[in-house]
């Protein structure tokens, strides 16, 4: 029994002594044992920085001189002014432990183009004085960029069909994110073509809030659109303006997306001509006011007429004050006749009459607004041929010369006797 446990103590001196001497040995040296601690984020996204972190724990008692870190990339990485490759450490000595580790980082951009893939980096280790010299390849991965994408969906007017000359039109534009992030902050301006106006302050722009991935919202407009618009679509543009979801730099983006604006075509008038009979406007006669009428549009009008509106203040008098013209197809002409007394003592002046032209198109009223100018003169023509009395005058005239001839021959015959 003694003789055992004699021998088994040998065996543990032997063991200890030759760790002791494999331990002291091995002391006398120094190395590297790099791990990549993270890469943020994770996976890389295009256009992106990417931060790089390695734990650095040296082994061996061996001090280590001018210790330095050289980061080599390829595409799709690549420095710019937030970096640079190299990393001067200086000296170190003795061993690491748990808590005494050098924490390598490097900022890196990653291209906008690059694929979804995983790439590898070299961190390369020197020492000038030694020439020591460590190699450690890394695999890096880039991902897919995680942002919002947006498309415009269908527009909706109200009115349907959308004309010229027209105000607070209702226009609904979608908004649809068809990427993989939500959309924070979001707002939408509305950049107009010639001939459109907003139709009140602000009423060209539109905050939607969140617009959330694969999602849509719906900004509303409302505009006006000027006289002598042609039917076509008019090309606008909307500007999103948002922050990524994602962003702490709280940065806001912005994307131009086009809108085509339509236009349908419609019945469009103007005044051609007037007349008046008689053609000198007096006091206190009646006249009958003609008014030709074009359809200048590009669509066929239904149920046109023409409508007079005077003052309280002008010196008429309307026995009809509106005519029905009918159906004018565009290039058309069409003639309304109007018919009114003017007063006795209308005053010798210029006056301005304010007339309406109504049609309709697609089962929807239009209506158009014309200025024209009359002219009173001096006051009701007397005498025998002066309006009322024309007829009588000639007839009177006819008698005279009759009875002048009879006369004539009467006298001359006696003087042939």
């Amino acid at each position: 029994m003694k003789k055992e446990i004699i021998l088994i103590m040998m065996v543990l001196f032997s063991i200890v002594s030759l760790t002791g001497l494999v331990r002291g040995d091995s002391m006398d040296y120094n190395r590297l044992d790099i791990t990549l601690l993270n890469q943020d984020p994770d996976p890389g996204e295009q256009g992106e920085y990417l931060e790089l972190r390695w734990k650095v724990v040296k082994e061996g008692n061996d001090k280590m001189e001018d210790l330095n870190f050289h980061l080599e990339i390829d595409y799709p990485f690549f420095f710019d002014n937030s970096d640079k490759p190299d990393k001067k450490v200086g000296s170190w000595q003795g061993w690491s432990d748990d808590e005494e580790y050098y924490t390598l980082y490097y900022k890196v951009r990653v291209d906008d183009e690059a694929l979804e893939d995983t790439y590898k980096v070299k961190l390369r280790s020197t020492q000038e004085s030694s020439g020591y010299s460590q190699m450690n390849e890394f695999e890096i991965k880039v991902g897919d960029k995680t942002n919002p994408e947006f498309v415009l969906g269908t527009l909706v007017t109200s009115p349907v069909k959308l004309l010229a000359d027209s105000d607070e039109n209702k226009l609904e534009v979608t908004l649809e994110n068809i990427g993989d992030e939500n959309a924070q902050n979001v707002r939408m301006d509305l950049e107009l073509p010639k001939g459109f106006n907003p139709t009140y302050g602000y009423s060209d722009r539109a905050n939607l809030g969140t617009v959330e991935a694969d999602k849509s919202k719906t900004a509303t407009f409302y505009v006006d659109i000027d006289d002598g618009m042609t039917q076509g679509k008019y090309e606008g543009k909307v500007t999103v303006h948002y922050k990524e979801a994602n962003d702490n730099d709280n940065v806001y983006k912005t994307v131009e997306l086009p809108l085509k604006i339509p236009i349908n075509g419609k019945p469009s008038f103007s005044i051609e001509s007037i007349k008046t009979i008689p053609e000198k406007i007096r006091a206190g006669s009646s006249v009958k006011l003609v008014v030709e009428v074009k359809n200048v549009g590009s669509k066929e009008a239904e149920s046109v007429s023409l409508r007079a509106f005077k003052e309280s203040s002008q010196p008429f008098e309307f026995e009809e004050k509106s005519d029905f013209i009918g159906k004018l197809k565009p290039g058309e002409l069409g003639e309304a006749v109007l018919k009114f007394d003017v007063d006795t003592d209308a005053t010798v002046k210029k006056y301005l009459l304010d007339l309406e032209i109504r049609s309709v198109y697609n089962d929807e009223v239009l209506t158009e607004n014309e200025v024209i100018t009359l002219e009173v003169e001096n006051g009701e023509e007397k005498g025998l041929f002066s309006s009322g009395n024309r007829i009588i005058g000639f007839a009177i005239i006819a008698v005279i010369v009759i009875g002048g001839l009879v006369l004539y021959f009467v006298i001359k015959k006696k003087k042939e006797k």
